[in-house]
């Protein structure tokens, strides 16, 4: 039985690590994915690994443009949304203890 037969899902970030892996699951299982990713070239790896029931939608989810851009595919394609998974992040250099500036700290959020 498909647990997720019928879903639609959305997971930023889907285009490598654990978003990718997740968004193989969901298909897996059942569900139809959009995956978000910043970078195109491996946003399109990543949807021809996944093989089918899936959309590759080219966005950063800091952006309310892109986010708005991407919740109007997803409504004019499927109409719907059951699932998002939030898996966006990213790895900058680390500041030691009693070192971290706000223009640090700035900058890690932003960032995201």
């Amino acid at each position: 039985m498909n647990k997720l037969e019928g879903k639609i899902a959305l997971i930023t970030g889907g285009n490598s690590g654990i978003g990718l892996a997740t968004a193989k699951l969901f298909v897996n299982e059942g569900a139809y994915v959009f995956i978000m990713g910043r970078r195109d070239p491996e946003l399109a790896r990543a949807v021809t690994e996944i093989g089918s029931n899936v959309t590759g939608v080219q966005g950063d989810v800091s952006s309310l443009v892109d986010l708005d851009r991407l919740f109007a595919q997803i409504k004019w394609e499927k109409g719907k949304l059951d699932i998002v998974f939030a898996n966006a992040g990213a790895a900058l250099p680390l500041a030691r203890l009693g070192t971290i500036t706000e223009e640090h700290y700035d900058s890690i959020f932003t960032a995201m």
